[in-house]
């Protein structure tokens, strides 16, 4: 397998890992009604978007990207990461998080479902 291609599905699979951070951290706080952010959703998200960034790199050659595509699924990371403020002000305050909290899980699929379908 080539150098670069190997790197390209590593980058994915860290991807898919910082999805799963994302995405699992959200469930196991909306299963236990708690409705906070943790540290690993957060660094999930993180992941997500650093991995995200250097896969839209066209560094192996023959891989077509679709700029629209990354950039439509840049901002709605962008937009999970301005409910985590949300969130965390909220919680700062004493006041509900449950609407903005919810969003993150929202955003968290679509995002998922961008990546999916959108071909």
């Amino acid at each position: 397998m080539e150098p670069f291609l190997l790197l390209r599905e590593a980058l994915v699979l860290i991807h898919l890992i910082g999805f799963a951070m994302l995405l699992g951290g959200w469930a196991s706080q909306a299963v236990r009604r708690t409705y906070t952010t943790t540290l690993l959703f957060r660094v999930g998200l993180g992941v997500m978007i650093g991995s995200g960034l250097l896969l839209a790199i066209p560094f192996p050659a023959g891989v077509e990207l679709n700029y629209v595509k990354l950039a439509v699924k840049l901002v709605v990371a962008f937009a999970i990461g301005g409910m985590f403020g949300v969130v965390i002000t909220r919680e700062k305050a004493g006041r509900p998080t449950g609407a903005a909290f919810w969003s993150i899980g929202g955003l968290a699929l679509l995002n998922a479902g961008i990546a999916v379908f959108w071909h």
